[in-house]
């Protein structure tokens, strides 16, 4: 993966070994202090060799990768060096959401931390904005898009953090399953935030993946940690369930299961459908959908989320990124995912208190024809790309800069397919905005068409990718083998043991060796000594050899051996 260093998982050292950049890190601090600083403010007893390996290279100065599971406890790896240095520590991740719980997580532990979005109030914000222009050991968590705004790019440059974290760093890539266009521009803001170190966090990330975030942060001769995708306490299970019969089969798996829970849908529709059913059947449940009011949202979510309760959380995939419930019990996926990666991701929720937890994939392949026509739906299309272009062109050619929505409705297409487009021309250098966040070309009409046409190409390798994740899906619900094994060789293992616990392990009937043949099993009596049970034939008599006794009631049969009495419902036969 370029020039990436990867090591195996739980290695304490890449191939040619760390790097320390002068300068960079806080301090090159001992393991032990790292572990110290686990225990008292976070409450973790030991590290896993995976997060101790990019801890310490974090803590050298060095760009970090870092692929662990998710419940693995990524979280740390920042957190960590955070609390060792004396210089911000910025943390860019992809939801609101997920930023406040992890605010308020650290809050509890009294870990410095502010969070900056755009949800917040003027007051905080300005309370925010002082905070961070104070510098010192802090935590800022934010979004990309509050990262390079106008009013708060200025206070993050002049703060000088020492570390740069991307969490969920796979939407950054056009190769990862969840691709977001305003990622696109962190490699370019991480020089003018100082050169931090950078630090990428992601749960999934096939070998492809990995070097495309390495690629798009910059990250230079990063060390590469990744640990399998595979957790013991985890029974994957799929079951073939055509689509008339699959609300009965989920409809018994939700009684039959412990709670809590959580039911994967790809619609809304789905989603509304199975909540109500569980109402009418009197189980405790929530439901979660970007269609909801978010009031209701936030809401469904505090009440799954509280330690007390047991409930079945009914939701698409919007519902989960960052959920930290220790004992969800369960993850049952009623229509497939788009992804093996999201698959893998969404699962991972379940049992992150390391006790048994059961991942059920209802799987019916007409399923995939509803993830095409929402990929279809999220990727920009090489005719929406043409008519963006031409509207920038005739907006350039009256010499205005034009905003996203001034743009789109030039171009007939909707503001989030028009900001995808434009961000990926100005990483192509074609595009520019300014701080009003405004679009103007950079160059002439014959090269914006002639870059147009090569990231046409590139919507069409998307596409294909697209493509083929829905059919490794497909795979691995048809697979006869390990499901952990064919997990773990997609995301670029090259011989991963059998897990022994998902449902193709336990099909499979235990070998029992070879049978032997010719073996009599000797009847044994109940009732008698030992001894006597034991005791050897006489040798014959000078008298020749003496006729056997007949026995009463027995009678030596061919075949099988007779079995034994069960103990205590039967004497000796002998008279």
């Amino acid at each position: 993966m370029g020039d990436a260093k990867e090591n195996p998982a739980g290695s304490q050292r890449g191939r040619g070994g760390r790097r320390r950049r002068r300068g960079r890190g806080p301090r090159a601090a001992p393991a032990r202090d790292s572990l110290g600083v686990a225990r008292r403010t976070f409450g973790v007893a030991r590290l896993h060799p995976e997060q101790e390996a990019a801890i310490a290279a974090v803590l050298e100065g060095r760009d970090t990768l870092a692929v662990l599971p998710t419940g693995y406890g990524k979280s740390l790896i920042y957190q960590v060096p955070a609390m060792l240095a004396e210089r911000p520590t910025v943390v860019v991740s992809p939801l609101i959401a997920l930023m406040a719980d992890q605010q308020k997580s650290l809050q509890r532990r009294n870990v410095p931390v502010v969070r900056l979005d755009s949800t917040l109030r003027a007051a905080e914000r300005r309370e925010a904005f002082e905070r961070l222009a104070k510098g010192g050991r802090l935590v800022v968590l934010t979004t990309p898009e509050t990262l390079e705004s106008q009013a708060a790019h200025a206070l993050f440059v002049a703060a000088r953090p020492w570390l740069l974290c991307v969490d969920e760093a796979h939407c950054i890539s056009e190769w990862g399953h969840d691709f977001r266009p305003s990622y696109l521009r962190l490699g370019a803001g991480r020089e003018l935030l100082g050169d931090p170190i950078v630090l990428a966090l992601t749960a999934t990330a096939t070998p492809r993946v990995r070097g495309d975030i390495a690629a798009r942060l910059a990250m230079r001769d990063p060390f590469v940690v990744v640990a399998p995708p595979h957790r013991p306490n985890l029974r994957l299970e799929v079951e073939r369930v055509s689509g008339g019969s699959k609300p009965e089969r989920a409809g018994k798996l939700i009684r039959r299961l412990q709670r809590p829970g959580i039911v994967y849908c790809s619609t809304t529709l789905a989603t509304d459908q199975i909540a109500t059913a569980l109402e009418r059947g009197h189980i405790p449940s929530a439901r979660y959908h970007g269609k909801m009011p978010k009031a209701d949202r936030e809401d469904a979510q505090r009440r799954f989320m509280k330690p007390s309760k047991e409930l079945v959380m009914v939701a698409t995939s919007a519902f989960g990124m960052g959920i930290d419930k220790p004992n969800i019990r369960y993850i049952l996926h009623y229509q497939a995912p788009g992804s093996l990666e999201q698959y893998v991701q969404e699962s991972g929720r379940a049992g992150r208190d390391g006790k048994p937890s059961r991942c059920i994939l209802l799987f019916d392949s007409d399923d995939l024809d509803i993830q095409r026509h929402l990929q279809a739906q999220g990727r920009t299309t090489p005719d929406q790309l043409e008519r963006v272009t031409r509207a920038l062109l005739a907006w350039a050619a009256e010499n205005r800069p034009v905003s996203a929505a001034d743009l789109a409705l030039s171009a007939g297409v909707t503001q989030t397919s028009c900001r995808s487009i434009c961000a990926q021309l100005e990483e192509l250098g074609l595009v520019e905005v300014d701080e009003e966040k405004r679009f103007r070309p950079l160059v002439g009409p014959d090269e914006l068409e002639s870059g147009g046409l090569d990231l046409a190409r590139r919507m069409e390798v998307q596409r294909r990718e697209d493509k083929a994740r829905l059919e490794a899906l497909e795979a691995y619900a048809n697979t006869l083998e390990c499901r952990s094994v064919f997990i773990r060789r997609y995301f670029g293992e090259s011989d991963p043991p059998t897990c022994g616990l998902c449902d193709r392990c336990r099909a499979q009937p235990p070998s029992l060796g070879p049978r032997r043949r010719g073996r009599r099993r000797r009847p044994v009596s109940r009732g008698r000594p030992p001894a006597a049970q034991a005791r050897a034939p006489s040798a014959p008599s000078a008298e020749g050899p003496r006729r056997p006794r007949r026995r009463r009631g027995r009678r030596r049969r061919k075949g099988p051996p007779d079995r034994a009495a069960p103990r205590g419902e039967g004497e000796s036969s002998a008279p």
